[in-house]
């Protein structure tokens, strides 16, 4: 025996150059469709993906802690360049009336049930993140080629994984432009839930309450104030790692989710756990305590630039109504990011009579649908309007840019 390999296993894990017949054939690149992305390719992947504030680092913790609800792919794309992009992709089963009320969208399963089943609850191709908002990646320019690489692609790439519809999930409105292709060729693009975002040129946040809000929403939040702090002393403090914490929040978030009534994603331990690395060093994770050093209350933020942008919380339901811990930790992170000179601040979507009191603006996510059938998304893009959920959202309305939603 060769004494090289007496003792030690052989490397069976050698990267094999892709055969010509796995490539998608598209008149403007190649296209492939992966489970993970090549070893060779991180670097590309890095570099695109250097610009969001999900960064690819991101993605992986995706694809590693929520495989039991999603499963990931990604697409190899091939420019005009010779520059390979990779794009997320993932792939769920749901009800297209999931973002609707309850109240009707009971008597509308019926319904749909006996007239359109096929579309239903069908098997779905989402292209973007499965736990945050989409995107491209790259400069514009390169965003623009992936664009129309993705439009000529994805019905083959929905036929070969299986899915009956194509939905690009949660691009903010900024995206309209690049993706121009969609909306004017079969796609039907509506308003997802949206976040909401507030331009924080204030010195403090007596400061903002002062300039942004009225007198009866400023002495409204005095009032709960000085509740909370009659309950208990509420200290904060800003950690990068949520692991040695985790036995405590982990809790608190699912005291949130079981309380609305929409969820997309549930997240897991592992994901909390792995988040810090994830983010590369931008995650900003707020804490508070009560006077006993019990965690009663969380939120996930991530910082880039100037912008810094919630994406979940976690509240302890024993006193979070009482104590008004959802103001207390929007004053503190407000107050927080002023003194860091922070010029921008995102909520998470939902929960939006708050916001609209606190002066914040919408803003709008996109989603693109189109079902696989020509015939059956003659009909279905345009009922689809008519099944977007903030159309039945009784508070969106009445925010002053609501028309920027479509």
């Amino acid at each position: 025996m060769d004494k090289t390999l007496e003792g030690d296993q052989m490397d069976l894990s050698i990267e094999l150059p892709p055969r010509a017949e796995d490539y998608l054939k598209i008149p403007i690149g190649r296209v492939r469709i992966v489970q993970s992305v090549p070893d060779s390719l991180d670097r590309s992947w890095e570099e695109s993906y250097a610009g969001n504030y999900l960064k690819h680092s991101y993605y992986r913790l995706l694809q590693d802690t929520l495989g039991e609800q999603f499963d990931h792919y990604f697409l190899i794309l091939e420019k005009s360049d010779g520059r390979p992009h990779v794009q997320p992709l993932f792939l769920v089963r749901q009800s297209i009336l999931k973002g609707l009320p309850a109240s009707l969208r009971q008597g509308l399963e019926k319904w749909m049930q006996r007239w359109f089943p096929s579309v239903c609850e069908v098997r779905t191709l989402m292209v973007g993140c499965s736990a945050g908002e989409g995107a491209l990646g790259g400069r514009e320019c390169d965003q623009d080629e992936v664009s129309r690489i993705l439009h000529e692609t994805l019905p083959e790439v929905a036929r070969r994984l299986n899915a009956s519809l194509i939905v690009l999930k949660d691009f903010p409105s900024s995206y309209r432009t690049v993706l121009k292709y969609f909306p004017s060729n079969g796609y039907a693009r509506i308003p997802s839930f949206p976040s909401c975002r507030i331009d924080l040129a204030y010195r403090d946040f007596d400061d903002y309450m002062e300039r942004a809000l009225s007198y009866k929403t400023r002495k409204n939040l005095r009032r709960k104030f000085r509740d909370a702090d009659r309950l208990d002393k509420y200290s904060m403090e800003v950690l990068s790692d949520l692991t040695p914490v985790l036995d405590e929040i982990y809790p608190l978030y699912h005291q949130v989710i079981s309380r609305s009534q929409f969820q997309f994603e549930v997240l897991t331990r592992e994901y909390f756990s792995g988040l810090g690395a994830a983010l590369e060093g931008s995650g900003r994770f707020f804490v508070w305590r009560d006077s006993r050093g019990k965690i009663v209350a969380f939120n996930i933020c991530v910082l880039y630039g100037k912008i810094l942008r919630d994406c979940y919380i976690g509240l302890d339901y024993e006193i979070a109504l009482s104590a008004h811990l959802y103001f207390v930790s929007l004053r503190d992170i407000f107050s927080w990011a002023m003194e860091n000179n922070v010029e921008q601040y995102y909520t998470s979507a939902l929960n939006y009579s708050p916001k609209l009191h606190l002066k914040l603006e919408l803003a709008p996510l996109d989603l693109y649908i189109r079902h696989v059938s020509p015939v059956i998304n003659f009909f279905f893009r345009h009922l689809i309007p008519f099944l977007e959920p903030t159309r039945y959202d009784p508070v969106l309305s009445k925010f002053p840019n609501f028309p920027d939603l479509r």
